[in-house]
């Protein structure tokens, strides 16, 4: 039983990172290209950066009913970040503990 509990706790785990990853992508993103620093390039960057968009801003859309912008600042990517890095580190304390 614990195995199949390991197992499912790694499986989360790495899906979670993968939201981790993209989401720290598309603030990189939106920095670089606010900032002047990088364009919205051609036709595949521009299908990238929507994929980018559908993927994390149904969860901020959840976020902002939640934690109003800032000084008109919109933290709600920053939150997210904040807390899959807590929740991808209970998982791995979890799992670990569970190897024994």
């Amino acid at each position: 039983m614990e195995v199949m509990l390991e197992t499912l706790l790694w499986c989360i785990e790495c899906a979670l990172e993968v939201y981790f990853i993209l989401t720290v992508v598309n603030v990189v993103l939106y920095w670089l290209m606010h900032f002047g620093l990088i364009g919205q390039g051609g036709e595949s960057f521009k299908k990238f950066l929507k994929f980018l968009h559908q993927i994390t801003e149904p969860v901020y859309a959840k976020l902002r009913e939640k934690v109003k912008p800032v000084s008109g600042f919109d933290i709600s990517p920053y939150v997210l970040i904040l807390a899959l890095m807590l929740v991808l580190h209970i998982l791995e304390v979890t799992r670990i503990s569970l190897q024994g």
